[in-house]
């Protein structure tokens, strides 16, 4: 029985994704009370979907929060507005907010989201749900057993951008580091063309070096390995994952989806990027190999959906029966991917290796592009997502 109510903002696929995590946790004891986005079609599917009346879809999300009061908020919106939309909504004090990754734009956004949270009593968790797969939380304790020693280096490689793709493995780097804090970044972008990611600018390819204080590494590779191939195929992206290389053994992880015709139903829904259901029905996978193993070993566990678990993390956390800083998702989580993001941008910016912590607040990246330090040799702004904007609208801000 629902001992809690959430309010979503925006009604997307992610905001979808979000509300069937909550609808996954056993006994229910989330109510998904109330949604807003500024798109009457999209309110309206959304609405209908989950069984939220009319009267509790809303044009402004600040009118439904202060109407609904809800316990918990998912600001499910695009990158650009998380920080306000967070703030906004701990100015409101819900018990919880869960904010879709990445954090913010910015570290000084990403402060003002926690300093927010803090002052108004809110615990907030930042939503890099794949930790949470079953095999991955298995392949964690496999490690902490010794199964490859210590770790020395872990290596990334998916395609797309910092802040939108590998954003989440710097996340799994972290959380199989047992959180070990980042020492140092060494970064370079490549930017030849005006390409636009939700608005905001971003990068062609990017490459990456972070040392952690564990004496680890994280080598980061944004659109420079080769193309999704098979498992053990030469060449082949490591996607949403990792390899982890210890002193006596490896370890690999990735993802994997049921076939489309095996995802859950999304109903009435505008479907440009597919059934938002892919993302609850995904699969962690990871296999490993020691001295002892004769070659690699599966991982077994038993699936759930990892957004349910994230978001079981969350009620646990308000029923105190887990401390926050020991949840997964929690946001000092999120502010150290924001830091190591925005330190591999300022590393690029200066031409140097950068200590952390980082001092830099703004996105150097974006006063990159914006001084002309990154001269495009292709001219022309274009919205690499424009295929998902609802309407005439190519992009969903001014640049």
């Amino acid at each position: 029985m629902a001992r809690y109510r959430t309010a979503v903002i925006a009604c997307g696929t992610i905001g979808r994704v979000h509300a069937r995590g909550w609808q996954d946790v056993p006994d229910h004891p989330v109510a998904i009370g109330a949604c807003a986005d500024t798109h009457p079609d999209a309110r309206r599917e959304f609405g209908e979907f989950f069984g939220i009346g009319a009267d509790h879809r809303y044009a402004d999300y600040r009118e439904m929060l202060d109407a609904e009061r809800p316990d918990i908020v998912d600001v499910c919106s695009w990158h650009r507005q998380h920080a306000e939309m967070t703030i906004a909504a701990a100015a409101r004090k819900p018990r919880a907010i869960i904010c879709q990754k990445p954090m913010a734009l910015s570290l000084g956004e990403a402060d003002a989201m926690l300093t927010a949270c803090e002052r108004n009593g809110v615990s907030l968790f930042i939503a890099f749900q794949r930790p949470h797969h079953a095999t991955w939380l298995k392949a964690r304790e496999l490690i902490r057993s010794g199964v490859i020693g210590r770790i020395q280096q872990i290596a990334i490689d998916d395609g797309g951008n910092i802040l939108n793709t590998n954003s989440h493995n710097i996340r799994l780097a972290g959380y199989l580091l047992e959180e070990a804090r980042p020492q140092w970044v060494m970064g370079a972008v490549e930017r030849l063309t005006d390409v636009m990611e939700r608005g905001i600018p971003c990068e062609d390819r990017c490459l990456g070096v972070i040392g952690y204080e564990s004496g680890a590494t994280l080598l980061i590779q944004g659109e420079l390995a080769g193309s999704r191939a098979a498992i053990g195929e030469p060449g082949r992206r490591l996607g949403q994952g990792a390899r982890v290389i210890g002193t006596d053994g490896m370890m690999e992880f990735w993802t994997g989806r049921p076939a489309d015709k095996d995802l859950r139903s999304d109903g009435d829904m505008a479907q440009p990027e597919g059934s938002s259901a892919k993302y609850n029905d995904e699969f962690g996978v990871v296999r490993y190999m020691n001295a002892t193993t004769g070659g690699w070993v599966n991982v077994e566990a038993t699936w759930h959906d990892c957004w349910a678990h994230q978001c079981q993390q969350v009620v646990d956390v308000l029923d105190r029966k887990l401390d926050y800083d020991h949840a997964i998702s929690n946001a000092a989580h999120g502010r150290v991917v924001t830091e190591i993001m925005m330190g591999l941008f300022e590393s690029a910016r200066r031409r140097r290796r950068i200590e952390l912590p980082l001092l830099t607040k703004l996105n150097p990246l974006s006063l990159m592009v914006t001084n002309g330090d990154l001269p495009v040799e292709w001219p022309g702004a274009y919205e690499r997502r424009s295929r998902l904007v609802r309407g005439e609208g190519m992009t969903w801000h001014e640049n």
